[in-house]
């Protein structure tokens, strides 16, 4: 006899609601799972769904901004060079491609600076602004960098250049004295939404320039949506906004760098999604600028040439090719350098030198989701050692990297991510340091419930109300992302017509179930080999995303599933019998 299939991961089930609000353009399921998420009255869910132009508001709130326009305008009038002074991550490489085609609308092709990670690191540096200055630059506007950079500003002044800042990063304890200081985190700044990327950042700036002219340039929210994604901003607010117009635009762009860089990226390039931007556009991006050089893959956001958008692909395919190479080979190490921790839940902080820089903020990323702690990921380069942090929700990561302040050279960040550098002599401090800092980070952050081995499921549901009438609702909910995360269902009533071991590797399941006389398919991705597979005709709960999926020329639905069990061991089984008697309409929707 088979043995029973109990869950692989923890599922926590979401509380019962009784009376959820009604909200006229959904079924029960989605009103329910719009409840949970905070919803209460028509005018909020309809704001979050039309997210766009409409909704966004007016640049004149945010402290600066109208000083930073107005300087550039006087350096367009008097014909003075224009500098874009960016970051080499998809954030800061999408941002100089905004000002890059916003500028090119009026008539004017700035100098654009990405400084190398090697050679000179996040942020401003001596050697560039020395650079520009020699090339007769007279305004450098940053992007998603700039407001750490204290002595960087006051060089540029002593070579009489103008710099704009414009950052989305946690200011320091005193502001660069620059023309204009634009970053929505300034605490004299009442800017209603924080969150902007540099990239949203840019593309508020560089919109309400054109704006000034009557003018109106395309693509630019298509840009901005890549680096919005990549640099994981809230689904909500105006980062949802950006994101939803950009997809817009990227499915009937035609600019020949960008087109073809979704149509080598995208599953769909004529229907782009946020999953298509973060999982394999974004990372292509980055790739440029943490192996090679960032401006391979910023030429190919602002190309016009057909011819060179061919040449630039297949070098960006070749460079992300060999970074995820690195990437696997470090993630190895970084796992096993990882277990001597394995019975501590703090800060975790692992260096190797040998590392390559680009790649530790990748490794450090994907060890804090494994592990569901802060990771810090540090490497040599020359006479100093660079790290990436990244953290779950609850651990602010520049906060914390400004609680180490008197021990680092450099340090910048924001949330969820931030990077550093330090001598050799403060790393024995840094570590003690860095692996004492509390969670939460800073206190009053709350922990999240996401923690590695569980799964928080948004709706409990029997298979008949698995629809296309489910899947049109939740793709209204769309772009999912942090603040919006995709829905998770949990789905009971179904019976196995077949599960095999699929892929090359045979790495994944292919699961084909039945529910009363139809069949519903179901895939889990990389399922470790010793889970046993169910048995024909054995009843299934499954936990995934509901996604539509086409096969042989035929749109069908689809559960990317995450976990399974059988029914009689489901964590379900306890809430159907709980229900089911005394309400049977929340049996439904759970």
């Amino acid at each position: 006899m088979a043995a029973v299939i109990a869950p692989r991961l923890e599922w926590l089930l979401p509380e019962p609601i009784v009376d959820p609000p009604t909200f006229t353009e959904f079924t029960a399921p989605v009103a329910t799972l719009l409840a949970r998420r905070g919803f209460q009255t028509d005018d909020e869910l309809t704001s979050f769904l039309t997210a766009g132009a409409r909704t966004m508001h007016p640049i004149a709130l945010m402290a600066d901004a109208e000083v930073a326009l107005d300087r550039i305008d006087r350096a367009i009038a008097a014909g003075e060079r224009i500098a874009i002074w960016g970051d080499y991550d998809a954030d800061g490489i999408s941002a100089i491609a905004v000002w890059v085609l916003g500028l090119r609308t009026l008539g004017i092709e700035p100098e654009r600076y990405v400084p190398s990670r090697w050679s000179e690191g996040y942020g401003l540096s001596r050697v560039g602004l020395e650079a520009l200055a020699e090339r007769g630059v007279g305004l450098v506007i940053t992007c998603d960098c700039g407001i750490a950079n204290v002595a960087e500003v006051e060089i540029a002044r002593s070579l009489g250049l103008d710099v704009i800042v414009t950052d989305h990063h946690l200011p320091g304890p005193m502001l660069p004295r620059a023309e204009a200081v634009v970053d929505p985190h300034r605490a004299d700044c009442s800017y209603p939404d924080s969150e902007l990327t540099g990239a949203g950042l840019a593309f508020k700036l560089a919109t309400a320039l054109l704006a000034r002219r009557g003018l109106f340039a395309p693509d630019l929210a298509g840009v901005a949506a890549i680096g919005t994604i990549a640099d994981l901003a809230p689904m909500t607010g105006e980062s949802r906004a950006i994101v939803r117009l950009g997809l817009e635009e990227l499915a009937v762009c035609r600019r020949p760098g960008l087109r073809t860089l979704v149509e080598a990226s995208a599953t769909d390039p004529d229907n782009p999604s946020a999953r298509d931007l973060g999982y394999t556009i974004a990372p292509r991006i980055n790739a440029a600028g943490r192996i090679a050089e960032a401006e391979l893959a910023l030429q190919m956001l602002v190309s016009d040439d057909p011819e060179e958008a061919e040449r630039l692909i297949e070098e960006l395919e070749s460079v992300y090719e060999r970074r995820r190479e690195l990437t696997r080979a470090a993630l190895e190490e970084a796992r096993a350098l990882a277990g001597a921790y394995a019975d501590a839940d703090g800060p975790l902080l692992l260096r190797k030198d040998s590392w390559a820089p680009g790649i530790i903020g990748l490794v450090a990323g994907r060890l804090a989701d494994e592990l569901a702690r802060p990771v810090g990921v540090v490497c040599a380069v020359d006479d100093e050692l660079r790290g990436s942090v990244r953290a779950p929700v609850d651990f602010h990561v520049a906060a914390a990297l400004e609680a180490c302040a008197g021990l680092l050279t450099k340090r910048g960040g924001h949330t969820a991510a931030g990077g550093f550098s330090l001598t050799e002599g403060s790393w024995i401090a840094f570590q003690a340091a860095f692996g004492t800092l509390p969670r939460p980070y800073p206190p009053g952050l709350a922990t999240s419930p996401e923690r590695a081995g569980r799964l928080a499921i948004d709706l409990v549901l029997p298979a008949s109300r698995v629809d296309w009438t489910l899947a049109a609702e939740l793709e209204r909910l769309r772009p999912y992302g942090p603040g919006n995360v995709e829905p998770l269902l949990a789905i009971t009533g179904m019976r196995v017509a077949e599960a095999r071991r699929v892929g090359a590797s045979e790495a994944h399941i292919g699961f084909r179930m039945r529910r009363g006389l139809e069949t519903f398919d179901a895939v889990a991705f990389g399922t470790p080999a010793e889970r046993p597979l169910p048995a024909t005709g054995e009843a299934l709960d499954l936990v995934g995303t509901l996604e539509r999926d086409t096969f042989q020329g035929i749109e069908r639905l689809r559960l990317r599933v995450l976990d399974y069990a059988h029914s009689e061991a489901s964590p379900l089984l306890a809430r159907r019998l709980s229900l089911a008697p005394a309400h049977p309409q929340l049996a439904a929707v759970g």
